[in-house]
């Protein structure tokens, strides 16, 4: 237990000389107009570094990139596939069979087992599946890299799916969604992705009886259809060198079976959702909104003007024309914030505002309004360069670190981007000008497609009735409805 501890002493003492130092470098002695000249000229000039890659036998691909400056070694194991490709019931399989792998015990250490062992190390692995991708990833000392590898391999590879750690799992979940009338935002994220995407996997929703129905068996059933090398992607940054890597990846998964299978595209969006102004009647003084309608797959053409148009619409806190208008000109809402969120097949164009009960008609229509406001005229271009350079900064922050760059690279292929995104996307922004940002809030949006979930009390349904039954209210020709929420709603 002492060598543990004595070992994350030692890792904590370097991150935090790590964040001492970068925040030393960036303040370091330039004048404000020198440090920005500087930036702009660091941001003009820069060039993503690119890792190196092989490929095993059995499709598995590694990318690898050397850092010095730790003496710690990362992995990370990307595996295609998730829940869009999991059971229609139960809802929530392939996120536990995710979990349960690193927290079920593996190869032939029991869960309790290998918690002690990962502490003595003081080491970390972990392990997840979402919607499109999953996997596991370590980090250890340097020093210890050759223990930590085969652990990580086993609970890839090996997972025991330990019974009272599944039970843990499902108590500990039951009680989430218990608790999720507790916060109104999550009740209108919920409802929202119900009635844009029905009872499809991109809008199913575990509720109790999902968690009941979850099984060892199923979780076997389920790494063995999703845990393959075939597609997958293996990063293995820090202080270690190639040869190393290429002998502990050859040891630990190099006799791991192709199934010469891929799979299949992801299920295509088939709902039409109902536009209208759904309300969930719960005890909350002020309201929570959540409004907009499907939106575009990744990748279209014009996704450098979405960048562009999110930023001066509402995704880049109170320089946001959100904000400003709703917020710091109006006084009608806490927090509000939207843009264009697009997704493998279909993704999502949204706004989110919370408000008080009496303003919650006010608030949403103003909100649709600074949308008005863009579809009706294009940016200045004074915006469009404070976006410009917004965007631009923080394109470089993706690269900060050695491990940020390696799986940047990963995700990217995963996602099948073109091999040249990185190295295009700054050039492409730049040219982005602003006709072509109104052309994304004409094209993209429709307010006459939304979905509106509002969650708050009596007074804020009264509102909005009023406001509905006002000939003059742009909101009036919207049908309002109530629906009831548990853990989820019944989709209409």
């Amino acid at each position: 237990m002492k060598a543990g501890f004595m070992k994350a002493r030692i890792v904590t003492s370097l991150l935090s000389l790590v964040v001492v130092g970068s925040v030393g470098c960036s303040l370091g002695g330039l004048s404000t107009d020198r440090a920005a000249i500087s930036r702009g000229d660091e941001v003009a000039q820069f060039k993503p570094i690119q890792p190196e890659e092989w490929r095993l036998e059995n499709g598995l691909r590694v990318v690898y990139l050397k850092d010095d400056e730790l003496p710690l070694v990362k992995g990370r194991l990307f595996i295609r596939g998730g829940s869009l490709w999991g059971p229609e019931s139960p809802v929530g399989a392939v996120s536990a069979m995710g979990d349960q792998m690193r927290q079920g015990g593996a190869g032939g250490r029991s869960a309790d087992v290998l918690d002690q062992e990962l502490e003595e190390l003081a080491a970390t692995v972990s392990s997840s599946f979402s919607t499109e991708f999953g996997g596991v990833s370590f980090s250890s000392l340097a020093s210890d890299v050759d223990k930590v590898f085969p652990i990580f391999a086993d609970v890839a590879l090996r997972p025991r799916f330990e019974g009272e750690r599944l039970a843990l799992w499902k108590g500990q979940s039951l009680e989430s969604i218990r608790r999720r009338k507790e916060d109104p935002s999550t009740v209108a994220s919920i409802a929202f992705t119900q009635l844009l995407y029905g009872d499809s996997p991109y809008g199913r929703v575990s509720v109790d009886r999902d968690i009941q129905a979850i099984s060892r068996d199923l979780l076997v059933s389920l790494h063995h259809k999703f845990v393959k090398p075939d597609g997958g992607l293996l990063v293995v940054t820090g202080r270690i060198e190639r040869p190393e890597v290429e002998r502990l990846v050859q040891e630990n998964f190099g006799g791991w079976n192709a199934r010469g299978e891929l799979l299949p595209a992801a299920p295509a969006v088939k709902r039409e959702p109902q536009p209208g102004i759904y309300f969930i009647e719960l005890p909350f003084s002020q309201a929570s909104v959540q409004m907009g309608h499907l939106g575009v797959p990744r990748l279209t053409p014009d996704y450098p003007a979405i960048d562009m148009f999110n930023e001066v619409f509402g995704t880049s806190g109170f320089g946001s024309r959100l904000m400003q208008r709703v917020r710091t000109e109006l006084g009608l809402t806490y927090g509000v914030y939207g843009g264009i969120s697009p997704a493998v097949v279909q993704g999502v164009n949204y706004v989110f505002l919370q408000t008080k009960a009496d303003s919650v008609a006010a608030a949403i229509q103003e909100s649709i309004g600074v949308l008005a406001t863009m579809q009706a005229a294009p940016p200045t271009e004074e915006e469009m360069e404070e976006k410009r350079t917004a965007i631009q900064n923080s394109f470089v922050l993706n690269f900060d670190s050695i491990d940020e760059i390696a799986v940047r690279n990963a995700r990217l292929k995963l996602l099948e981007y073109p091999v040249d995104y990185d190295q295009t996307y700054l050039s492409k922004v730049a040219g982005v000008t602003p006709d072509l940002v109104q052309e994304v809030a004409r094209t993209r949006w429709d307010p006459k497609k939304f979905v509106i979930v509002v969650v708050g009390n009596g007074t804020a349904y009264q509102r909005l009735e009023s406001t509905l039954a006002d000939k003059n209210s742009p909101l009036s020709s919207i049908p309002l409805r109530k629906l009831r929420f548990e853990s989820a709603i019944v989709v209409p």
